[in-house]
Parts: structure tokens; sequence; C-alpha cells
């Protein structure tokens, strides 16, 4: 599993009028490449009169990019290139233009598909996906505020349960296994006990990481 950063699930969407025509950017997070077609479709249904919805995705290994009827290499690769650029994944951008009457000429359009896709990405949120595990602790009831004080900066508590003894589900960097190792082990005198179970990539924020 790769770490990535990528876009929040909700949509993006900014407008830009040059030489009077207008450019509409689209940013979608998007899970595969076939999620990120279904979004390039909503789009064409939606902007059903314009000119043209050039797009490109990135989705892990899977990549795509459209002129729409634009000059070769003056939409689709230069939003591609945008989402490269920035070091995103899983990302589908669609510029929709509807004509003004001016042509922009190869270069104009590569700026205005590209500038139109890094300002909808600069306004999206960015969301890193982190090599986690989750880590499965037990220890005595007399332990549990202080090992709580102790992961609370650096681990995000998932659940708690009680029975004879108290076990504790934290959500963890993969990165920090060794660390929150020894904190358990120091705040329980080598009592408490740890288990790491799958990795997973999850969103991670807590603060400071």
């Amino acid at each position: 599993m790769k770490e990535y950063v990528t876009i929040g699930k909700s949509e993006t969407v900014i407008e830009n009028v040059i030489e009077k025509s207008r450019f509409i950017a689209s940013a979608m997070h998007v899970e595969t490449a076939e999620q990120a077609l279904n979004f390039v479709n909503s789009k064409k249904k939606q902007y059903y009169d314009a000119t043209h919805n050039c797009y490109a995705y990135v989705a892990g290994d899977k990549a795509k990019f459209s002129d729409d009827g634009e000059p070769q290499g003056t939409a689709g690769m230069p939003i591609y290139e945008c989402i490269k650029g920035k070091s995103l994944d899983y990302v589908c951008v669609v510029v929709t233009r509807y004509f003004g009457g001016v042509k922009l000429g190869a270069g104009g359009l590569v700026r205005a598909y590209g500038g139109a896709c890094a300002d909808v990405l600069n306004s999206a949120d960015k969301v890193s996906m982190r090599l986690c595990r989750l880590a499965e602790i037990t220890i005595e009831y007399s332990q549990l505020k202080t090992v709580r004080r102790a992961l609370q900066s650096v681990a995000k508590e998932q659940s708690v349960s009680y029975s004879d003894k108290v076990t504790l589900h934290y959500l963890i960097l993969d990165e920090l296994s060794s660390t929150i190792t020894d904190i358990i082990s120091q705040n329980t005198l080598g009592k408490g006990q740890i288990e790491f179970l799958d990795k997973v990539l999850a969103v991670y924020d807590k603060a400071g990481v």
C-alpha cells in the first residue's frame, strides 16, 4: 500500500472567464477509473450545451485524459499534468468550455485549461491517506487515565470496552508502532498488552502529524 494525497469527497467547482469564453472546472475524488468516467459523463450531461467538456483523471495506476474536440494536447494533457504536478491521486477534473467567440490559440488554451484545473484543485480540501494500523491495547482499570493521556497526541482512539480489564482500540501511524509500544510499556510498568492488527490506508489528521 502506498500513501497518497487526494481531495475531499465533496465536489469542488470554480468558474473563470477568459476572452469571453467561460471555463467551468469541476473536481471530484474518485476511487476507480469507472467512477471517474461516471463523473465525466455526469458533467457532460449537466453541461450538454457546452462547446467542450475536457477532462483528466488519475486513479492509482489508471489515468486518462481527453481534449474533447480542442486541438490535440491543448486541454486534456494540461489538466493531467496539473493533477500530477500537485502530486494528487484518485482525482478527476473536468473543465467545461463555453466558447465566447475569441480564439485563444494553442498556448492560450493550454494556459486556460491548466489554469482552471489549478484553481479548482487549489480550492479543494486536501486529504492525506496514511499507512496506519489498528492497535488493540489491554490494560488495568487503574492505568486507563494515564494511558489515554500518554496516547492522546500520537494516536486516535477508536473504541473502548470493559470486562475484567480495559481494551482500547487506537488508530496509529504505522511508523509509530515502536513508539506506541514503548509508551504502553512505560505507562503500565510493562504490564499492558498491545497487539497490532492489519495495516490500512486511512485519513490521519491528528494535530502535529
